[in-house]
């Protein structure tokens, strides 16, 4: 690659119906713009699935820049939004280095919450203080009804 070549982010949304589809992929690029805009070789995976323990998850893989996205299927719209916010979240922390996972360790901010329950754990807590914001900001700037 040249030193003129346009870095751009990949994403790739998979599985649900076609607006569904669409929707994730305006949501996901909204949220690299919001959370992100300095990352240009983000690589975001998302899979419609069936889920049954929660709304959504996020992985991250290989590195820092590849993230693969699972979201419940058939979710109400809000609760769409809202989810991929949360996730979209996690990713930042990710890309971010604030949350990693080394030799079986969860750090966050270098600290190790390997033993920490689910409910105690940063960024989580993060996550859900942001969604509810973010995603009220996505629907408006994205003009979305429903």
């Amino acid at each position: 690659m040249s030193g003129g070549d346009l870095l751009m982010n990949y994403i790739e949304v998979n599985g649900g119906r076609k607006v569904e589809r669409e929707l994730a992929d305006r949501i996901i690029s909204w949220c690299v713009f919001k959370l992100l805009p300095r990352h240009s070789t983000l690589e975001i995976t998302l899979n419609f699935e069936e889920l049954e323990k929660a709304f959504g998850y996020c992985l991250e893989g290989d590195t820092n820049s590849e993230f693969e996205l699972s979201i419940s299927k058939s979710l109400p719209v809000e609760d769409l939004v809202a989810t991929i916010c949360h996730e979209m979240i996690h990713v930042k922390q990710y890309a971010r280095r604030e949350l990693r996972c080394v030799d079986g360790k969860i750090l966050w901010k270098e600290k190790d919450y390997s033993k920490s329950k689910y409910e105690d754990c940063p960024w989580e807590r993060e996550a859900y203080d942001m969604e509810s914001k973010l995603a009220e900001d996505c629907i408006v700037e994205l003009e979305l009804c429903f």
